[in-house]
C-alpha cells in the first residue's frame, strides 16, 4: 500500500505534535519523591525544647545561584528535641530529577521549658545547611535522615541552643 504525499505529511505532522507534547508535559512530571526525617540519639538537658522548622530545601549540584535551591516543603513542623532516640518526619515532597549536595533548614521558632518555666531561646543561626550528596531518581523515593545533636546552655538571659546536624541519605 502506497501512501499519498498528503497522508505522509499528516502522519509526520502527528508524530511531530506528539513529540512536542511529550517535551512540554514530561519535564514538569520528571520528579522524584523525597522524605526528610529528623532523628536524635542524645536528649537536650531541659524539660522540653520545641523547635519549629519552616522551609526545607535542597541545592542542585549542577546549578548555581538562587535557582539552584529547590523547595522540598514549606510546611511548619514542630519537634521536641528532648526526646532521646526519636525519629520524626519533618518534610515530604518532590524534587526535580538530579544530583543534590546540600539540605537547608530554616528554624522559625524555638522555645525551651526548663524547670517547668518557658525560657527565651537564642539560636546561633536560624538557617542551617547540611552537606549531603544524594540523587533524585524517577519513580523512587529518597530518604534523608538528619541527625541532630542539641546542646542547651542556661544563661541569665534565657537559653542558648546549639544545633549540630549530620545527614544520611538512602533510597
Amino acid at each position: 500500500m502506497k501512501l499519498r504525499p498528503m497522508q505522509a505529511k499528516r502522519i509526520i505532522a502527528a508524530i511531530v505534535l506528539l513529540v512536542i507534547a511529550f517535551l512540554i508535559v514530561f519535564p514538569p512530571l520528571a520528579n522524584g519523591g523525597v522524605k526528610v526525617t529528623l532523628s536524635s540519639t542524645a536528649s537536650a538537658h531541659a524539660d522540653h525544647v520545641y523547635v519549629t522548622f519552616g522551609e526545607i530545601s535542597a541545592h542542585r549540584m549542577d546549578t548555581s545561584g538562587p535557582s539552584a535551591w529547590q523547595t522540598i516543603s514549606n510546611r511548619s513542623t514542630l519537634v521536641d528535641l528532648t526526646l532521646a532516640n526519636m525519629s520524626e518526619t519533618i518534610a515530604l515532597g518532590t524534587l526535580p530529577l538530579g544530583q543534590y549536595e546540600t539540605i537547608r533548614l530554616k528554624v522559625t521558632n524555638a522555645t525551651a521549658i526548663v524547670n517547668g518555666t518557658s525560657q527565651k531561646v537564642q539560636l546561633e543561626s536560624s538557617v542551617f545547611t547540611i552537606s549531603t550528596a544524594f540523587l533524585i531518581r524517577f519513580g523512587t523515593d529518597t530518604l534523608i535522615t538528619l541527625n541532630v545533636a542539641p546542646e542547651v546552655q542556661q544563661t541569665t538571659d534565657g537559653v542558648n541552643l546549639k544545633l549540630t546536624f549530620t545527614a544520611t541519605p538512602s533510597s
